[in-house]
């Protein structure tokens, strides 16, 4: 009888574990998306820059209630004009955690427009353009994605 070595096998699973820590868990994002989507009804680590490590994402952030809390359920459009006019280039809606991701390239070219709306239909928009889709990395824990 041969015996094999395990140790290849066990230093891939533990990189393989350590990788996937270092971004919360390894479990991938989920929303209900055009653009991306997934079974699991929540995600992780909401409210950091998601982009930071989900490379192929092209748009991804957290959504959150005015008290703080996770709003799962609120859709994210990226427009082509200010208000929620012109062509919705991207509709988003987040998951459990609050979370939303695409994950294909978006082309923003010389900006797109954000509007946000929760569940009960009020709808919140930002006033300028935006050309990155790594919405938390501009929106943290002072300056929060809200949608109410």
């Amino acid at each position: 009888m041969t015996r094999r070595s395990t140790g290849p096998w066990l230093a891939t699973a533990l990189a393989l574990g350590a990788l996937a820590a270092a971004c919360g868990g390894g479990a991938a994002p989920t929303s209900t998306t055009e653009g991306g989507g997934g079974s699991r009804s929540s995600s992780h680590n909401a409210g950091r820059d998601c982009l930071t490590c989900h490379r192929d994402f092209g748009v991804a952030g957290t959504v959150y209630r005015a008290d703080g809390s996770a709003y799962p359920g609120a859709t994210v459009r990226l427009t082509t004009a200010p208000s929620g006019g012109g062509s919705v280039a991207l509709s988003l809606t987040s998951d459990g955690a609050g979370n939303f991701y695409a994950s294909r390239s978006v082309g923003f070219g010389a900006g797109l427009y954000t509007d946000v709306t929760g569940t009960t239909g009020a709808t919140r928009a930002m006033t300028a353009a935006v050309t990155s889709g790594a919405c938390n990395s501009c929106h943290d824990a002072q300056n929060r994605i809200r949608a109410n």
